[in-house]
């Protein structure tokens, strides 16, 4: 299974306020354009604009935008007349946002992985699955790969042999974070989950689960906090899975391969003890 990645900086806040606000507006600008309104206007006003950078593209320019708490989002306008909250990927297959997150100091510094397990452990989420080794998974409600990765081994999951820790993240697209809400502030989280992935749209590439209207609720600073640890790993990518090895090492991949797929179903996984540490 192919991976999903989406660059190192964290885009969650900024794809929230996109969400709230609309499209943006197109109207001819100057040749160095000021996104300061705009960013304003879409965020309603919960982000404004700290720092302009040339990214060396025509008319591309990175944008450094900032809450009032001091949270930094990166962002990219395009010609004055659009913003881009997302990936932005070159025909040499590099992401941009990485390169220009590096620029700005934004990409956090990787944690080892045995840090980042132990903190998943106990990071917002819910389990699926009754029985069996468990394993970590960071997973986008809106993200394609997440989707074919839970088809895989629901049998799994069905049949005892393994479960589930899902943490949450948002940041693929605007409504990731409203859904991601949804999921966590749900009675039932793991069915909500199951709700969003039953209904996933392969086409439009978006879970099933309607958007919560209200991000002013505990949930959503706990998805915030999930999405930064995801980014901890070294890299913001979907589905980001932790599993133990039978000799008691903890192994992080970043995208899930036929290979791994086939080491989950022939039970060449350790199990994940609830105190973050892998059984020896």
């Amino acid at each position: 299974m192919s991976r999903q990645k989406t660059g190192k900086a964290f885009l969650g806040a900024l794809s929230a306020a996109l969400l709230m606000g609309g499209a943006a507006a197109v109207s001819a600008q100057a040749a160095v354009p000021d996104y300061g309104p705009m960013i304003q206007k879409l965020s309603h006003q919960r982000l404004h604009l700290v720092k302009t950078v040339p990214t060396g593209v025509a008319g591309l320019t990175a944008l450094l935008a900032e809450t009032a708490s001091g949270k930094k989002n990166l962002a990219f306008g395009l010609d004055g007349k659009y913003l881009i909250p997302g990936p932005v990927i070159g025909v040499n297959g590099k992401m941009l946002n990485t390169e220009m997150a590096e620029k700005l100091g934004l990409v956090p510094k990787s944690l080892p992985v045995a840090q980042v397990l132990n903190q998943a452990v106990t990071a917002p989420g819910f389990v699926l699955g009754h029985a069996g080794p468990m394993l970590v998974a960071f997973m986008d409600p809106n993200c394609i790969f997440c989707h074919k990765f839970y088809e895989s081994v629901l049998p799994e999951l069905k049949a005892g042999k393994l479960r589930v820790k899902v943490v949450p993240v948002a940041f693929l697209k605007p409504s990731s974070l409203p859904k991601a809400v949804a999921i966590l502030s749900a009675k039932d989280p793991a069915k909500a989950w199951a709700f969003d992935e039953a209904h996933f749209n392969v086409h439009t590439e978006e879970g099933g689960i309607t958007p919560a209207k209200n991000l002013k609720v505990p949930a959503t600073a706990r998805i915030e906090a999930n999405t930064h640890l995801l980014a901890r790993t070294g890299e913001i990518a979907t589905p980001t899975v932790l599993v133990c090895r039978k000799d008691g090492k903890p192994v992080l991949w970043h995208g899930v391969t036929p290979d791994h797929l086939k080491q989950i179903r022939v039970g060449a996984i350790g199990d994940l003890l609830p105190t973050g540490s892998c059984r020896g």
